[in-house]
């Protein structure tokens, strides 16, 4: 049985240092570009270097994230960054923009992959596809699942699954989180995520914290979840101090060791380093409750300033040397570790002529291993009697073996990222997604497509087309199908698809599909690889702008509509409404509503709690196709958004432009 990886995050050198005293086997961390916690200390290329030889030294391996969305302008230079990432021997990227992995995919067809939870894997189509046409050969499923949905995953999927196991939860499902974007312009999935799921809102009449989880901790559940056969464990926390990161790891490193569960006292010691009131194993364990959610108490604070961690002293990793210094013939040197061996070649060796060298001269200047990440634990020196070889020489010859065990024989390539051509859909549209069949008003012929949610149609009238749910759980797919197929037999031709797991699905079924805007369309790559697999036209990330829009000719924009600013796995209304009320608002501290809505699977979408108004700016919009999002919005009020649009009637304030 291959051995589980324990993979710790690592947002500066110190914390790295933490991660393998503590007994990672890997580590994951960033660089201070294209990466999701751009407000960690990160690595630079600069200083790269010393962490990924620091890691190999002790056997570990090293993945650097390169995990937000990007735009055209920025593919060029991630490329040259991956290029000397790539020569600097790092093991694998953490990708989560599927156009960013096409690009390394072409050009460095051998750099391993993992696709990032920001990718919104959550069933075994996703994992699939993503392996087979991207080539990733892991992926980090989504923190929401259950441990039957992992299991079904991980033993079926054609490549290798990542889980977290510690550290701090999304209220929203990864990768579909606007609510930093529209609450503050902050995108998460550009890195810059502002929490606004820790603030405080009301819900009825209860005001509290209903968008903040604890921090998940799965350390009560080994057994289980060593069944479970992922690939990687992995804990959250880049943004967290080298305290944090070194007690963790050795904590998680003893317990899947020893094939047990965490004991009270070193739940408390979890705890005390980093907690928001305790910890949840909510979706692991299907319990979806209240008792998930958790704050940042000042009793929390207090524990984890008064516990007594050791400043971390990692001790430096033991080689063997060889060394042959034979007269006439070029100087030998081969460096032993544990995981590997090398051996280099110097100067030529002479006889001496007046102070032949001794083997503790040698020896002396082999082991001066000094800021190298290397202690010399065993030296042999076979060698001629009467030699003379300078020290100069002995010096090179260590260092020439220290720079080839570190050599990756990897060379960047000098490429040119020329614009990805993308087909043009034939002639602009307007399409429409509305929550339910009773919206559609009469003037509903002014769309092309009429979406509703596939497990709200119920007949023809006003409907062509049907919307998939955000998440569809592979225990979720038989129930999902039917409702597809019975849609289909009833002359429904069009499809909106949300997750890149539903693709091929829904193709099979002979819908004509729309990518929504989950799909994170931020640049022309994304585009072109979504339509190789079948996509017909997209809904591009509401996150661009107009001038980055233009792209994109003819592809959807959102002109109208509340945006659905997260998709929560844990229902937001159940506590207070009960379960048998599916619409509801929450308040945020400005005394903004935002409309919370039911969907299918016991979930729920929250909506930004201002719609964007464009009727008045046709020719800001007029070179792309229309897409109208209705949420709580009434028959009538439908009506009246369409007849705005057709007039292009200017809107009061309190509506939001795209800019």
């Amino acid at each position: 049985m291959k051995k589980i990886e324990i993979l710790s995050p690592a947002g500066d050198m110190d914390a790295l240092v933490a991660a393998i005293f503590g007994g990672a086997d890997a580590v994951y961390f960033g660089l201070d570009v294209f990466n999701a916690r751009i407000r960690a200390k990160n690595f630079t290329l600069e200083n790269i270097d010393d962490a990924v030889r620091l890691c190999h030294a002790h056997g570990v391996k090293a993945y650097v994230t390169l995990n937000t969305q990007l735009y055209n302008r920025e593919l060029s230079k991630m490329l040259e960054y991956v290029g000397a990432i790539y020569e600097k021997g790092v093991d694998a990227l953490i990708v989560a923009d599927f156009g960013v992995a096409q690009i390394i995919k072409e050009y460095y067809p051998d750099f391993e992959m993992h696709a990032s939870t920001q990718a919104s894997v959550h069933n075994l189509d996703g994992a699939n596809i993503l392996n087979k046409t991207l080539g990733f050969s892991r992926v980090v499923l989504a923190r929401e699942l259950d441990k039957e949905s992992i299991e079904y995953i991980s033993k079926n999927a054609n490549c290798e699954t990542e889980i977290f196991v510690h550290g701090a939860h999304c209220m929203s499902v990864s990768g579909q989180c606007l609510a930093s974007f529209c609450m503050g312009g902050r995108s998460g999935n550009r890195g810059e995520c502002a929490q606004p799921c820790r603030l405080p809102y009301t819900v009825g009449k209860e005001k509290g914290y209903p968008l903040s989880l604890k921090d998940m901790s799965l350390s009560r559940c080994i057994p289980r979840l060593l069944e479970c056969g992922a690939a990687s464990l992995k804990i959250e926390g880049r943004m967290k101090n080298e305290q944090y990161v070194g007690g963790t790891v050795k904590i998680w490193r003893e317990l899947i060791d020893n094939k047990r569960n965490a004991t009270r006292g070193e739940t408390e010691t979890l705890e005390a380093l980093f907690s928001r009131g305790g910890f949840t194993d909510g979706y692991f364990n299907k319990k979806i409750d209240k008792n998930m959610l958790g704050i940042r108490s000042d009793k929390d604070k207090e524990s984890t300033s008064t516990l007594n961690v050791n400043k971390t002293a990692l001790k430096k990793a033991k080689i063997s040397l060889v060394a042959e210094l034979r007269v006439g013939k070029e100087s030998k040197l081969t460096l032993i570790h544990s995981s590997k061996t090398v051996t280099v070649f110097g100067e030529v060796v002479e006889k001496a002529v007046n102070s032949p060298m001794s083997k503790a001269d040698v020896e002396k200047n082999l082991c001066k291993f000094g800021q190298t990440p290397f202690e010399v634990e065993d030296v042999t020196i076979n060698m001629d009697d009467g030699i003379m070889i300078r020290n100069s020489a002995i010096n090179a010859l260590r260092r020439q073996a220290v720079d080839e065990f570190f050599n990756s024989g990897r060379k960047a390539k000098e490429v040119f990222l020329k614009a990805e051509k993308t087909d043009t859909p034939a002639g602009k549209i307007k399409t429409a997604l509305f929550n339910n069949q009773d919206q559609i008003p009469l003037n509903y012929d002014y769309f092309d497509i009429r979406f509703v949610p596939v497990d709200r149609f119920t007949g023809k009238e006003g409907v062509n087309g049907v919307a998939l749910p955000p998440v569809v759980l592979d225990s979720e797919w038989d129930e999902v199908t039917i409702m597809l197929k019975k849609a289909r037999e009833c002359g429904i031709k069009y499809a909106l698809v949300a997750n890149i797991g539903q693709i091929e699905r829904v193709k099979e079924l002979g819908f004509e599909i729309t990518g929504d805007y989950r799909l994170n369309v931020f640049n022309s790559y994304t585009l072109k690889y979504l339509q190789e697999q079948g996509v017909k036209r997209a809904i591009l990330s509401p996150e661009l702008s107009l001038a980055q829009m233009r792209d994109f000719y003819g592809q959807s924009a959102i002109v109208y509509g509340k945006l659905p600013v997260m998709t929560t796995h844990k229902c937001v209304l159940k506590d207070t409404y009960g379960c048998d009320k599916c619409k509801g608002y929450i308040k945020d501290r400005q005394g903004s509503s935002l409309f919370v809505e039911g969907v299918y699977g016991h979930r729920n979408v929250i909506y930004n709690s201002v719609p964007i108004y464009m009727a008045d700016k046709e020719n800001d919009i007029k070179q792309f196709s229309y897409h109208f999002i209705f949420s709580d919005e009434n028959r009538d009020e439908c009506y009246k958004i369409i007849e705005a649009y057709k007039k292009e009637m200017p809107t009061e304030n309190g509506k939001k432009r795209i800019k």
